[in-house]
């Protein structure tokens, strides 16, 4: 179901749940009717939109209607996928269909109209037993009110959108809060898919258009070849200032949206001068590990969170002396998701002394500072996380054990082939236990060890060096990524002291 559609065309649709997402120069509500073979609501429930937000197999998610084509009633023929505005003609049009994570988008861009203000942009029918879609752009001057009336929808007067006055309130609960950062970094990747969509399409536009107008060697030349390239120009240039307009727009709300949700965050996913400081014990479900921005496009400046328990150890890519305020930024923030978690560390470099120096209240045994005493360590934690695993096997309802925070410094110079053994064996007890590893160490592979490489190859690796790019997992889109540090050692008093330890 990938690729550019134009009006008219339709293709199979394989993907069981599709996203519909929508943007235009100026605000847009996006909704959805399910239909019958005559286009027509079977009753006015059918209708999906920001008053009534769901029916069978047809959610409104924020600013996206999500379809799960196994939940639509069997007796519907069709899902028709639209958007209004409440201020006037939607204008020129830009709307994506996706699928699974990893799959490609179905683009449509609706061209610019007169005065419609409500547009139908795709249609999902069945078909010979199964689904598939087409591209619409059908658009209604008399906008939801007209839209709905035309598809049997019971409206006496248009709906009334929210009031753009209304202040935002965003609740957060910390079980959820990772959930609200990566719906806001999706939203975000795909405004910033469908720019860079849109520049190159205006881009490859301009090319064939100036090709053509040289085509022709009588008509190389003249005023009537200087007009043609004008308006090639022109309306490329139209159209990439139509795509920044509709990217600007949503920058604007998604920071909004960020600054909301970004005072509500637990500790653990905040920014170090965020409310959630003075008032922690909140837990959450996130681990903020740093920023992803794109200063070329002017996209919002996001927070990347993981998920906790971390199910895969972090390794930062680096000596340990540049590495420091990245992983004294790491434990605070699990120890603010984790209060009673205990930590244990290995810095034979000295280079975390001080970070060791305002944790000591959760440090279970002396910090690790000698080569020697790597091993002992690292077997004891190991035997230590093996035994709680065995009393969880055997007694289901026993409570959990205390969270564990596991730093090792280093590696992989002073640590034996046994020691890898040991990191090994509490890396894989962190599938199950509330077991957190920070693996600090240069991944350069002049160690020709294989536990070495199976921990590399299993780890998530945060790179120390600046100006690390990643692409997002749904669109590919490039980000540039900025690690968190923590403050200076006062500064580091100071958030640790929030924690009320």
């Amino acid at each position: 179901m990938t690729g550019r559609f134009a009006a008219g065309q339709n293709a199979p649709l394989t993907a069981r749940r599709v996203r519909f997402t929508a943007r235009a120069a100026g605000p847009l509500d996006v909704c959805a009717l399910v239909v019958d073979t005559n286009l027509q609501v079977r009753t006015s429930a059918d209708a999906v939109f920001y008053n009534q937000p769901a029916a069978p197999g047809v959610d409104l998610a924020g600013d996206a209607v999500v379809v799960d084509l196994d939940r639509v009633c069997p007796q519907a023929a069709a899902v028709l996928l639209a958007v209004s505005s409440d201020r006037g003609p939607v204008g020129a049009l830009s709307t994506d269909l996706t699928g699974p994570p990893g799959s490609g988008p179905a683009t449509f861009d609706a061209p610019a109209g007169g005065a419609e203000s409500a547009v139908i942009c795709w249609e999902l029918y069945r078909r010979d037993g199964g689904w598939k879609l087409r591209a619409v752009g059908q658009g209604y001057t008399g906008g939801l009110a007209e839209l709905f009336r035309a598809h049997g929808v019971d409206v006496d007067d248009e709906p009334a959108p929210p009031s753009p006055d209304t202040p935002a309130t965003v609740p957060v609960e910390p079980e959820q809060a990772w959930e609200r950062t990566w719906q806001i970094f999706e939203d975000a990747s795909r405004s910033a898919a469908a720019f860079v969509s849109a520049h190159d399409y205006a881009l490859h536009r301009l090319d064939e258009e100036l090709s053509a107008a040289v085509s022709d060697p009588a008509c190389r030349t003249g005023p009537a070849a200087d007009q043609a390239r004008a308006e090639a120009n022109r309306r490329c240039d139209e159209l990439i200032a139509a795509a920044r307009a509709r990217h600007a727009a949503d920058t604007a709300l998604l920071t909004e949206e960020l600054r909301a949700v970004g005072a509500a965050l637990p500790a653990a996913m905040a920014s170090w001068d965020a409310p959630a400081w003075q008032r922690p014990g909140l837990g959450g479900n996130g681990l903020r590990i740093g920023e992803l921005g794109a200063p070329d496009r002017d996209s919002p400046t996001l927070p990347l969170c993981l998920p906790l328990p971390l199910r895969r150890p972090l390794w930062v890519d680096g000596d340990s002396v540049a590495a420091a305020p990245i992983v004294s930024a790491l434990v605070v923030r699990l120890l603010a998701a984790h209060p009673a978690a205990r930590l244990d560390i290995v810095d034979t470099a000295g280079a975390l002394s001080a970070l060791t120096d305002v944790v000591s209240f959760a440090v279970t045994s002396p910090v690790v500072r000698d080569v020697p005493d790597i091993g002992p360590r690292l077997r004891d934690v190991a035997h230590a996380v093996d035994l709680a695993a065995l009393a969880a096997t055997a007694d289901p309802g026993a409570e959990p054990p205390a969270p564990r925070i596991v730093v090792l410094a280093g590696i992989p110079h002073g640590y034996t082939r046994d020691d890898l053994m040991h990191v090994v064996r509490i890396v894989e007890a962190s599938a199950t236990q509330p077991v957190s590893v920070i693996i600090v160490g240069e991944d350069d592979g002049v160690t020709d060890e294989p536990l070495l490489d199976l921990l590399s190859q299993e780890a998530q690796h945060l790179p120390v060096a600046p100006g690390t790019h990643m692409a997002d997992p749904w669109t590919g889109t490039d980000w540039q990524l900025t690690l968190d540090t923590a403050p200076d050692r006062d500064g580091l008093r100071r958030v640790v002291a929030a924690l009320g330890r």
